[in-house]
């Protein structure tokens, strides 16, 4: 079964963002994670990271400058921005 992509709006692609979340340099799972496009900071997708601490965006425009805000689900520590971040 091969899955079928739209691209409905100017912000869907076949790109994606991924990465890990990460707290005193282990791995931290179930850690909300949001993407937002950089040029007018309208929020894309929302997701939480899995067991391993791993996440991923797909359906994303290829060459789209975005920034990802983790936050911290215990309210330990404050979010945390990367920014710059292009859609592959």
């Amino acid at each position: 079964m091969r899955k079928i992509m739209l691209v409905l709006t100017q912000d869907q692609g076949l790109a994606k963002i991924k990465g890990e979340t990460k707290k005193i340099g282990e791995n931290e799972p179930r850690v909300p994670v949001c993407l937002f496009r950089r040029d007018n900071r309208v929020l894309l997708w929302e997701t939480k990271s899995k067991a391993d601490g791993s996440y991923a965006f797909h359906n994303i425009a290829v060459g789209l400058e975005c920034f990802v805000v983790a936050f911290d689900p215990n309210n330990q520590y404050n979010a945390v921005i990367q920014d710059k971040v292009i859609a592959k």
